[in-house]
């Protein structure tokens, strides 16, 4: 604590309720998923923005709770340390165990909620932050007299006498560490006794917040996620309590996806998201589905800590909606898809990449110390291990069946499917394709990790632009989840067969120039490539 006078803690030190870890597993608040990152990123960014830099920052987090290594490095990047609290703390309790263990008494300590993230961290200390709107939870409500805070008293859950009281939406700013310790412990770790206590000897301001996230109940957590749910540069989304709006200016694009939702079957709709209505604009597209509160399998296979029995049910979900797809059958034969899925986009796309980026396509490159061919050469081998049917007949497939497009809702153990790719062929849509295509893009992300890439957890090494080494945290209910998918065998193909790791392998080469905005990602999807490749060969 040498030269400085004040600290900030991220309080995590406490599993998440049952309702949350139903959905993600055991993690501590901070730790849940949002967008491609953690909520501790958005709140140590807050805090950043509103501190000195050279402030110390502490997160905490359960004593028996093992922090993955990529976290451990990412938290540390970020300049903060990890406290480890013993297992059953009360709030105040976890409070008086981080102070006391960082030293803190000498300066002010700012307190954020590890379940909390405000718009704007208000300056200053003692002070609370406040809002005026809270929810059928239990709350600590605000007793104030022209932003003078009188007491904290806290509610078991809003009623009409606590609407025109504020509430204490998770933010505390204290200028005495060493009082904060003293109040809380003579209230035997009630934290808001201890608040009303401090606040006799060092008065509290209220400050006003307009923006609250609160991430600590099931419900406040997907309303919150809403705000930060990102999208592809060419699709705007608008989201609402009950709706998503999927715009874009390519029209024939949307369309194609809206008419997707319209057009499949009876028995697959329990599987899609609702279509609620599309449009034409002039220039642009949309189409309304209902808002599920439910997480995507990305977002539980990256950053959640579910075990076997959740995965199976989902496993098992998403092989009955595979299974009803190939039972849905079309008049052309698969051969008319088959070529555009897997043969002419990957090649075409390679060139692309060779001549925005200049990366030579046709250079024999390095992987792990293994010689391996060329991007060229091994896009044309994938595509001899692909064998094409003249006789199978097409049938509906989604066609981008990817974790980030498919939910699961856990209370029907069912997933259902967002954003399908609404193929066209010969400048007419179809729902229609090579249900192959749908089992290497749910391999894509299995065992291709592509959604670990997306969220920049893995580890590149290069020693020139032609030498590729790529490393994951090791997981073994990842390594569970592998071993199940490759023996899932539907309408006779393989997960784990050559055609289907062949067509998966084939996705990261031909998705190289949809990211030219991310070199570094275009790097990782080469190396991957080359990863599962060689994984491939043997």
């Amino acid at each position: 604590m040498s030269g400085f006078t004040s600290i900030s803690l991220i309080l995590s030190g406490a599993f998440s309720n049952s309702e949350i870890i139903a959905e993600f597993g055991l993690l501590p608040p901070a730790f849940l998923p949002l967008g491609v990152g953690r909520l501790y990123d958005i709140q140590v960014q807050a805090l950043r923005d509103s501190i000195q830099d050279a402030e110390p920052l502490y997160l905490t987090v359960p004593e028996s709770f093992e922090v993955p290594a990529h976290d451990r490095r990412c938290l540390a990047n970020k300049g903060v340390s990890l406290l480890s609290v013993p297992d059953g703390l009360s709030l105040g309790e976890s409070l008086v165990y981080a102070i006391n263990v960082v030293n803190a008494y000498a300066g002010g300590v700012r307190l954020l909620y590890g379940d909390t993230q405000i718009g704007t961290i208000p300056s200053g200390f003692d002070v609370v932050a406040g809002h005026i709107e809270g929810d059928d939870y239990s709350w600590a409500a605000i007793n104030h007299k022209n932003d003078e805070i009188v007491s904290l008293e806290t509610i078991e859950a809003a009623n009409e006498m606590d609407l025109d009281r504020p509430v204490a939406c998770g933010y505390f700013a204290f200028s005495s560490g060493a009082e904060i310790v003293r109040m809380v412990s003579q209230a035997r770790g009630d934290f808001i006794k201890g608040l009303n206590l401090y606040n006799r000897h060092l008065p509290l301001t209220l400050s006003w917040v307009d923006e609250w996230y609160d991430f600590g109940h099931l419900q406040t957590y997907f309303r919150s996620r809403r705000v930060v749910t990102t999208a592809r540069v060419f699709n705007n989304l608008q989201i609402t309590h009950n709706t998503v709006c999927k715009r874009s200016a390519d029209t024939f694009k949307m369309s194609a996806e809206a008419e997707w939702f319209e057009n499949v079957p009876p028995s697959v709709q329990p599987y899609t998201a609702r279509l609620l209505e599309k449009h034409v604009d002039g220039p642009s597209a949309s189409y309304t589905t209902e808002y599920q509160y439910a997480p995507n399998l990305a977002e539980i296979y990256v950053f959640g800590q579910i075990g076997r029995a959740t995965w199976k049910k989902i496993l098992a979900s998403s092989i009955e909606f595979l299974e009803i797809c190939t039972k849905t059958v079309g008049e052309a034969p698969r051969e008319k898809y088959s070529r555009e899925l897997m043969g002419k986009k990957s090649f075409g796309r390679l060139e692309q990449f060779a001549r925005e980026s200049g990366f030579d396509i046709e250079r024999e490159l390095t992987y792990k110390n293994r010689p391996t061919p060329s991007l060229l050469s091994i896009a044309y081998e994938l595509e001899r291990l692909i064998p094409i049917s003249h006789e199978e007949p097409c049938t509906l497939i989604h066609g981008d069946f990817c974790f980030s497009n498919i939910l699961y809702n856990s209370r029907n153990d069912r997933i259902s499917v967002i954003d399908p790719r609404g193929y066209v062929f010969s400048g007419e849509r179809e729902i229609y394709g090579d249900f192959r295509y749908d089992l290497a893009k749910y391999s894509h992300s299995v065992d291709g990790l592509y959604d670990f890439i997306l969220a920049g957890r893995y580890d590149l090494t290069q020693r020139n632009a032609y030498d590729f080494e790529l490393n994951f945290d090791v997981s073994p209910q990842r390594q569970w989840l592998q071993d199940s998918f490759a023996d899932v065998t539907i309408a006779g193909a393989s997960a784990s067969g050559t055609d289907i790791r062949a067509i998966m392998i084939s996705l990261f080469i031909s998705m190289l120039p949809l990211h030219a905005d991310r070199p570094d990602r275009q790097k990782a999807f080469i190396a991957n490539a080359l990863r599962l490749f060689t994984q491939m060969k043997g």
